[in-house]
């Protein structure tokens, strides 16, 4: 596993946390993948390559229901909870 994947790799100060999108499945079933993956084209379009502008972080009290997103800068914290939250 690269040691990219882990928070404490990277020096990110500005943490947010916002719920996942809400995409459902045929099945009637919250689609994790699916949502990961729209979060993720999301923040790599509007703030910047992962592990560059953002990276994720679970160094706040959050839950599962709850993505945690470390940002390089300010500025793209606060569009990410604009957006999502």
């Amino acid at each position: 596993m690269p040691v990219q994947l882990f928070p404490e790799y990277h020096d990110f100060e500005y943490i947010a946390v916002a719920p996942w999108p809400t995409i459902m499945s045929q099945y009637d079933n919250l689609d994790w993948v699916n949502a990961v993956d729209c979060l993720e084209q999301w923040l790599n379009r509007y703030v910047g390559s992962h592990y560059a502008e953002w990276a994720y972080h679970n160094g706040t009290s959050h839950t599962y229901w709850q993505a945690c997103i470390a940002f390089r800068q300010a500025r793209n914290k606060t569009l990410f909870l604009l957006t999502w939250a």
